[in-house]
């Protein structure tokens, strides 16, 4: 996953910065379309678009994207000289990105913008180099970018790609935001704490519920972002709303309160249930020979995981391929 999230917030123009956008890749590279960085004049930055062969270059070119606006830049990476690109980068192809210099304007959009999609809408963002803008998936755009961002949309879906151009010949950037996948534990187990660990640093939004006070409160010493509801089932419920795309991981280690968990959540609209245990006693929670197809238990991915640490890589090892394996050709952000 991208770090749009994270860089969003840091959106200022009190100081230098250029967002820089991964637009079209031809051939290989370390990073796809729709990966986007903020790099900042004091050298510091959020994200990265290669595993540093790039990152010099632009942030270089701040200073020039202030002064002359909105560019694309084109690395052609085949055959590249190693002591100029250095050595053994994985990036073998043609890049293109896209320079912004962050405005108040442009802040102000980006933010409006990250309100949505944090309240679970997809958002469609589209860049030229001459304007930009977005508008909330499934709503009509507003008379100002109905026009040029309908044309991006239809024409993106067409390609399967997030670099076009429309019929004047002008290259249209078009990058599909949408909220930071969710993911609900539920236990505060020692060895759940390594889950919501790996899950958190993979930019998941990470809710731990349990009913164990000290069990959260370590949760909290260990991943301070993770949410935390304490309670018992069915108080969780009252505190927690779910909707479509969010992902679940029963591991309270309880019987009864599994089953409570489980068979709540197969009435909610979730994109993955995964039960820790044997397929035998998931069978038995449900009281069924025939597991609903939601369900995957034992969870992880076969990999002959041993251990907390281990599993919780299975784990989310998993869920990012079944993203993957569910997106549709847009970028996810």
């Amino acid at each position: 996953m991208d770090h749009l999230h994270d860089i969003i917030p840091q959106l200022s123009a009190d100081e230098k910065q250029i967002l820089a956008t991964i637009t079209n890749v031809e051939g290989s590279a370390y990073r796809k379309e729709g990966t986007t960085m903020l790099l900042k004049t004091d050298g510091s930055s959020v994200g990265m678009l290669s595993s540093g062969c790039l990152e010099g270059d632009l942030h270089y070119r701040i200073e020039d994207v202030h002064a002359d606006g909105t560019q694309i830049v084109s690395y052609d990476m085949r055959g590249y000289e190693e002591l100029s690109w250095g050595e053994g980068t994985g990036c073998n192809g043609v890049i293109e990105v896209l320079l912004e210099p962050v405005t108040e304007a442009l802040a102000a959009s980006m933010r409006s913008m990250h309100a949505f999609v944090n309240q679970g809408e997809t958002v469609l963002r589209w860049a030229t180099t001459a304007e930009s803008g977005w508008f909330v998936c499934g709503r009509e755009p507003d008379k100002q970018t109905e026009e040029l961002a309908v044309q991006a949309a239809a024409m993106k879906r067409r390609s399967g790609r997030s670099s076009i151009s429309d019929s004047r010949g002008e290259k249209i950037f078009v990058q599909t935001i949408r909220p930071r996948p969710r993911l609900f534990i539920f236990g505060a187990g020692s060895d759940a704490r390594p889950l919501v660990q790996m899950a958190a640093r993979c930019r998941y939004a990470v809710t731990v519920l349990d009913w164990r006070p000290d069990a959260l409160e370590t949760v909290n010493n260990e991943v301070p972002e993770a949410g935390r509801v304490l309670g018992f089932p069915h108080e969780w419920w009252t505190e927690t709303a779910f909707r479509r795309g969010d992902m679940a991981v029963i591991m309270t280690h309880h019987f009864e309160r599994d089953r409570e968990v489980l068979t709540h959540l197969l009435q909610q609209p979730m994109a993955y249930i995964g039960v820790l245990g044997s397929k035998m006693r998931t069978k038995r929670l449900l009281q069924t020979e025939e597991l609903p197809e939601i369900v995957t238990t034992p969870i992880g991915l076969s990999i002959g995981a041993e251990g907390p640490e281990e599993i919780a890589v299975s784990v989310v090892s998993q869920l990012i391929a079944l993203q993957n394996a569910v997106k549709t050709g847009e970028v996810m952000a």
